[in-house]
């Protein structure tokens, strides 16, 4: 799912750069370490479900800071409804870490390619991430996964964080695709605000963790 630009509206820019070495790049990535949690409210609906019977199709739910690294989810509704005590079991153990752009200078902390479209915008691409970025249930994938960071003039616009082809995880499950993509907009405190994300993955393991599964998140401050 890699954008595909048309020679023409592509400077011909693309070589190893540093983060250290970017100043665009340099200030986003300090902006990110200093950046607190903020507290949101969010509603994901499910577009793609592996298995409808047991996956919810919408889901509304609140993180509340308690310092400027931590704090804590509440469940608002799940399909409509008040969640069940397993469904909250099940939330808590697949919500650690909230998403935002606290996380950016972890994901995007090693060495970037870049090139710089006529429009003014400019994009920094990954090969892969660092150790511990993306954690699943079968382990850590990070090696497997590149990233792409999109910013319109000096404000982020989307980060993009994708497998370029299929890759096993300990032998008995395959990530056929995965990608997740994040908007961002300039927030109330004139840092970059998550806005909307689209997870995309198919799987294929064993005891129903596998399937097609593509879904799509909105974010509001609160």
């Amino acid at each position: 799912m890699r954008a595909v630009l048309p020679a023409v509206a592509v400077l011909a820019l693309s070589s190893p750069l540093a983060a250290s070495a970017d100043p665009l790049l340099q200030r986003l990535l300090a902006e990110s370490a200093k950046a607190p949690v903020v507290a949101f409210e969010r509603t994901t609906k499910a577009e793609i479900r592996a298995d409808p019977g047991k996956e919810p199709a919408l889901v509304v739910d609140r993180f509340t800071p308690k310092s400027a690294d931590s704090g804590s989810w509440t469940v608002v509704s799940i399909d409509g409804r008040k969640p069940a005590p397993q469904e909250l079991e099940a939330h808590a153990k697949g919500n650690g870490t909230p998403p935002g752009f606290h996380n950016l200078h972890r994901l995007l902390s090693q060495t970037p390619t870049s090139r710089r479209e006529a429009g003014g915008k400019t994009i920094y691409f990954w090969k892969s991430l660092p150790k511990g970025a993306v954690v699943t249930p079968g382990g850590d994938i990070s090696g497997h996964l590149s990233a792409e960071a999109t910013l319109d003039g000096t404000a982020l616009d989307e980060v993009r964080i994708f497998a370029g082809e299929p890759f096993r995880v300990k032998i008995v499950a395959s990530i056929n695709r995965f990608n997740i993509t994040s908007h961002y907009k300039t927030g109330a405190n004139a840092l970059p605000f998550l806005t909307a994300q689209v997870v995309d993955t198919d799987v294929t393991a064993p005891m129903g963790m596998g399937g097609k599964r593509r879904s799509v998140a909105s974010f509001k401050p609160l």
